[in-house]
């Protein structure tokens, strides 16, 4: 059995959720009054703090220099307690201070992005501060790490809600076709993909988008009286291919700027191993094979033709990743899905790009209980987690929540 976890001077009560742009955060700030006087603690803060930060790395012979651009998104704070001015109630040690900062509305997304000598950050962050005058002491720090992601407007919300009950509104087709030849020689063979997707301008960030993959080949030009099916009972080529060898990709390009310079970061990410919030494992499939059909070929004298295959996917994608850049500033990335067909042979593979907008999925939540415009009530905010949250983000590392490459004030 572990042993308790020994009492802290400060614990910080604030929920571990994605936060939307404009929201009215809260929590609370516990001192134990006994253990900051050993500690020597004198005053109790709160920092907020959020910022835009890039840096890029120059090599001039056997110099590197590392430049590096920040823009301030909030820095703001207040002071709690400092001695003398709160003491506990009889019977505790615990003073306890509720607080609550409204976002600003137009915070950009949460971001990260790292390349080699190159990268940038999109953080926010609260930070609780003991201070510890005298020489040789550092001050006691809290520092939580959130992320923010910007509201979604009304017509955004009813796009959301068609999506999760079911879509019932237009469609979109992409396609894209090739000319296959197994070797380097013979006549070729031909594929056509086309994918099937919700007529919107904007896929909304974490929300189950449905789509559909038609994969159709047709065989080089045969005799009608050749199978469908080589000698080994194997399909001649081209064989549809099966959906786990079907790529799916969102590939993300980020410029990088500090000041006259300008960087590029490329990132890819894996579409069919991402969970939606609605699966807890991946998203399912369901496959429809048709049966090899023969096609006359029109104007052959010698009856022939080809025989035709087609394969159907169905199945959901979510991008619980930054919505698109709009007022990010010294930060723009732009989305690309990339989607790869492999066939046999040498340089085979079909490939389809459609650029892609991802936009924010969640209404600005109602101000907290105990905040000015919310309902009455006496429960704790700090302990319930609002309803309609955005999803987690799938593209920010570790580092993101460490604090690595965030240009935050250290020294106050």
């Amino acid at each position: 059995m572990s042993a308790a976890a020994s009492p802290q001077a400060i614990v910080l009560h604030f929920q571990d959720v994605v936060r939307v742009a404009g929201e009215t955060i809260a929590g609370t700030i516990d001192l134990n009054l006994r253990l900051a006087q050993e500690e020597r603690i004198e005053k109790l803060r709160i920092k907020y703090r959020g910022a835009i930060s890039t840096r890029i790395t120059t090599q001039n012979g056997q110099q590197r220099i590392t430049h590096r651009q920040t823009v301030p998104l909030i820095h703001s704070g207040e002071i709690f307690w400092e001695i003398g001015s709160a003491f506990p109630d009889t019977g505790t040690d615990i003073i306890s201070f509720p607080f609550h900062f409204t976002l600003p509305p137009d915070l950009p997304p949460s971001f990260h992005c790292d390349g080699h000598s190159r990268g940038g950050t999109i953080s926010y962050a609260i930070e609780v501060v003991g201070d510890r005058p005298g020489l040789f002491r550092s001050n006691r720090r809290l520092r939580r790490v959130f992320v923010v992601v910007p509201p979604a407007f009304e017509n955004q919300m009813l796009v959301v809600e068609q999506l999760r009950h079911g879509w019932e509104g237009g469609w979109r087709d992409i396609k894209q076709n090739e000319q296959l030849r197994k070797g380097i020689w013979g006549e070729y063979s031909r594929a056509f993909v086309t994918l099937t997707i919700p007529d919107i301008t904007s896929l909304p960030i974490g929300v189950p988008i449905p789509f559909n993959l038609q994969i159709m080949t047709e065989t080089k030009t045969l005799d009608r009286t050749d199978s469908p099916e080589d000698k080994h009972g194997k399909p001649i080529f081209p064989a549809s291919p099966e959906w786990a060898k079907v790529e799916i990709n969102l590939r993300r390009q980020t410029q990088v700027r500090v000041r006259n310079r300008m960087r590029t970061v490329e990132d890819e990410y894996d579409l069919k191993g991402i969970r939606s919030p609605a699966h807890a494992n991946k998203q399912p499939v369901d496959a429809l094979v048709d049966e090899p059909e023969w096609v006359l070929k029109e104007g052959d004298d010698k009856n022939r033709g080809f025989w035709r295959r087609r394969v159907t996917f169905n199945s959901t994608l979510a991008f619980p990743f930054a919505p698109s850049s709009t007022n990010a500033e010294i930060l723009q990335w732009f989305y690309k899905l990339h989607i790869t067909v492999p066939f046999s042979g040498l340089t085979n593979d079909l490939k389809l790009e459609l650029a892609v907008h991802l936009g924010p999925s969640a209404l600005l939540p109602p101000p907290p209980i105990g905040v000015a415009g919310s309902s009455s009530g006496g429960m704790n905010y700090a302990d319930v987690v609002p309803t309609g949250r955005p999803p987690p983000m799938y593209d920010l590392p570790p580092d993101y929540w460490t604090g690595e490459h965030h240009d935050w004030d250290e020294k106050n």
